[in-house]
């Protein structure tokens, strides 16, 4: 059977997507999203949307089942997690109708404009409860692998996903558990790495990807999504020394962690992913027998990345390793996409590490 033949369109409220809502009876599935993406202006004009009564697109859920004692059937959402929680933040009184997020020529602006739903007249209220969704329900019998293709081809050619979080859908498995896990970390938070932004559209998970896949396969492996990808598949099921390399890892950050030392200047300059990159790799490097950074090391670094815009200093501090540093700094403008620019800077900066004072 075509899986079209398994799909129900069915009109549905807003009043009975949020009573599935407030029952726990809609579930969001975080392999296919992890994060809420929308801003608060999407959600503002979601809800613009619905009192003037333009159509929204359809939402898609998938019945996973229906309790044998109280007939409840529970569904995940597929597709619309973010048209959901703006209806139901926004009916709870979350956030109100900014003026600034609203046409201010629209036939509705002067009855909604900064109005939270509470304020909002009796005739918009109901509006909104009453706002008549195309709901496409995938029924029981469907395999999630079906489900997670069927989501995939729904996003693969719209901007609102990204290959992350196209990945996150598509892969369930061990090398996605631990990219997720190793995010979450107080440090990226604490030291200001990833901004709310970044964690909305999983480019943190992304960028510990690729730290993870230089852990396992090296320095020369290609770090682009094609390839990403199979990375993903080939530690999906397996994971071999999956602890060995979280433990390692979290010893690497902590190092990091330690040359930063609560410095804002520091935060800022490896906030760019070419020079945080770098410096995983070489602490990596300089640390594989189990010694910790020396305190040569350390100031040699603090050195380099304090005065990185100030040529005197660094001349003055450095004069016998001038061209690599030189090197570095240009190469640090293209990115770490190119294997060989990633080879070239992660050597020039080991020289910065261990440079000893003529």
């Amino acid at each position: 059977m075509k899986l079209i033949e398994s799909i129900d369109i069915q009109p549905q409220t807003a009043k009975w997507l949020s009573d599935l809502d407030q029952k726990g009876l809609l579930e969001v599935d975080n392999s296919f999203q992890r994060n809420y993406v929308w801003t608060l202006n999407n959600q503002i004009k979601l809800i613009e949307s619905i009192l003037i009564g333009y159509p929204v697109p359809e939402i898609y859920l998938w019945n996973t089942g229906t309790d044998e004692n109280t007939g409840d059937t529970k569904y995940s959402i597929i597709d619309g997690q973010q048209r959901c929680g703006a209806i139901f933040q926004y009916i709870s009184n979350t956030y109100k109708l900014k003026a600034s997020s609203l046409d201010n020529q629209g036939s509705k602006f002067s009855d909604i404009h900064d109005r939270f739903f509470k304020d909002l007249d009796v005739e918009d209220k109901k509006a909104i409860w009453s706002y008549v969704f195309s709901v496409r329900i995938v029924r029981n019998n469907v395999h999630r692998n079906d489900i997670v293709n069927m989501f995939l081809r729904l996003n693969s050619n719209n901007m609102t996903l990204n290959p992350q979080e196209l990945r996150n859908a598509e892969f369930e498995g061990e090398f996605m558990n631990v990219s997720s896990q190793l995010a979450e970390l107080p440090f990226w938070d604490q030291n200001l790495i990833f901004g709310i932004a970044d964690r909305r559209r999983m480019r943190d998970v992304a960028f510990i990807s690729t730290l993870l896949v230089f852990m396992k396969e090296g320095i020369q492996e290609d770090i682009g999504n094609t390839n990403l990808n199979k990375i993903y598949d080939l530690y999906n099921n397996e994971y071999p020394s999956k602890e060995e390399d979280i433990s390692k890892f979290k010893l690497i950050i902590s190092s990091v962690d330690d040359l930063i030392d609560g410095n804002s200047e520091r935060r800022k300059i490896l906030k760019r992913q070419v020079h945080f990159y770098t410096l995983f790799t070489t602490i990596f490097e300089l640390t594989l027998d189990g010694e910790a950074l020396n305190v040569m090391q350390m100031n040699n670094y603090r050195k380099f990345i304090d005065n990185y815009e100030n040529d005197e200093l660094i001349e003055r501090y450095f004069p016998n390793i001038l061209s690599e540093i030189y090197k570095y700094k240009s190469l640090s403008k293209e990115g770490t996409r190119q294997k060989s620019n990633r080879m070239e800077r992660h050597n020039c900066l080991k020289k910065v590490f261990n440079y000893s004072s003529p």
